[in-house]
């Protein structure tokens, strides 16, 4: 049921400093020594490159820090997040797509599959929109193309629930988006929901699940304008919005619609506590919101969970002890439940686009989908 095996073909030339941990304190981020600092928004790759570092003869402590952490993959703001990665962290390259490729083969996704202990993913849709979707074997580290059938257009973010892969398609100017169920070992796709009353969906981002909210199973996506916004689909029939999906009543019920671009959506372990990032491209909003639920189950008190320091927050898992693990413009950032960071794993080297926009989070092992490349980072303890 395959149709392409993607060969491995990068070269890891620096280990040494591709896993290195680099610890600094809160108040670099908040004092620096130097007065003459500036830094340009979305100039810079991550906080540790925006300081002139060039002139010696002016440089201050600070800089200097800065300056040596330039090249480490890992930046820790405290002991919880170093006891998470452990003292000698060990980034494994599993694959890089050929030059020649026509999209990014790892961009969303990053959904667990027990039955097969695989992880999926899905490509990028730009600047050619596909049906590419791909599963990483955690045992053997192999890359596989899927075949599924029907094929899912343009499709972007996977989650798992109770036996079945769901799986978000952004669709086109003719075939209207919707939320797909596949059958992880026949690969079989069926449509779950692709309309609200009779409008076509925008362009489903992003999927999660709840079991304890009311006792019942509810599906939450985000379905936000990003295909129109990228030109490959229609014009919107309503603004962005975040839906919920009881999987019993088949009720399709808008409870979000007051962010720009909702993107990735998750619950805590209690499922009391939701969060969603807005990723809007054209304005300063870079935010995480978090929501409580009321008791007929819908969000209910929005407040800023966490800001992006650089680029867009896009996918976002929450672990067994309720960190919140977002990807953002520098990497995978890890928050505590507080929204306090507790360190980076930095993107900045893993792919030539140096960017992360989703990642996949099981048991003790980080699946890192750096667009052109995909990284395997096995943690010391387990975090789901």
């Amino acid at each position: 049921m395959f149709l392409q095996l993607i060969v491995i073909t990068f070269v890891l030339t620096n280990a040494n400093a591709l896993n290195k941990i680099v610890t600094f304190p809160f108040s670099i981020t908040s004092r620096l020594d130097s007065t003459s600092f500036y830094r340009y928004k979305n100039q810079s790759f991550s906080f540790t490159t925006f300081t002139d570092t060039t002139n010696s003869k002016n440089s201050t402590s600070d800089q200097n820090e800065l300056a040596i952490a330039q090249d480490a993959s890992f930046l820790s703001y405290s002991a919880e997040f170093l006891s998470i990665i452990g003292s000698n962290p060990d980034l494994k390259l599993i694959q890089e797509q050929p030059a020649s490729a026509e999209t990014q083969f790892a961009h969303e996704g990053g959904a667990y599959i027990p039955e097969t202990n695989e992880v999926w993913f899905t490509a990028n849709q730009l600047p050619k929109q596909n049906t590419n979707m791909y599963s990483i074997n955690l045992k053997t580290n192999q890359i596989t193309q899927l075949n599924i059938q029907p094929p899912i257009l343009t499709p972007n973010g996977v989650n798992y629930f109770k036996g079945y892969v769901y799986v978000c398609s952004q669709g086109n100017t003719t075939t209207p988006a919707a939320v797909y169920a596949v059958n992880p070992t026949t690969y079989s796709s069926r449509i779950v929901v692709n309309s609200w009353f009779g409008y076509r969906l925008n362009s489903p981002n992003d999927v999660t699940f709840t079991t304890k909210v009311l006792g019942k199973k509810f599906m939450w996506f985000t379905d936000p304008q990003i295909a129109f916004m990228q030109k490959f689909s229609g014009v919107p029939q309503y603004r962005s919005t975040v839906f919920r999906y009881d999987m019993m009543t088949s009720e399709l019920r808008p409870v979000i619609t007051d962010i720009i671009t909702p993107n990735g959506i998750a619950f805590n372990q209690e499922e009391n506590v939701l969060y969603v990032t807005d990723t809007s491209p054209d304005t300063d909003t870079a935010i995480v919101y978090a929501y409580d639920l009321n008791k007929d189950g819908l969000p209910i008190n929005r407040r800023v969970f966490s800001v992006s320091s650089i680029g867009l927050p896009d996918g976002i898992r929450v672990d067994r002890n309720d960190r919140v693990w977002i990807a953002e413009g520098d990497g995978i950032n890890v928050r505590d439940r507080t929204g306090a960071l507790l360190g980076v794993i930095l993107s900045h080297g893993l792919s030539p686009a140096g960017v992360i926009s989703n990642f996949g989070l099981m048991k003790n092992t980080v699946v890192i989908l750096a667009q052109e490349t995909v990284w395997r980072l096995d943690l010391p303890v387990d975090v789901l």
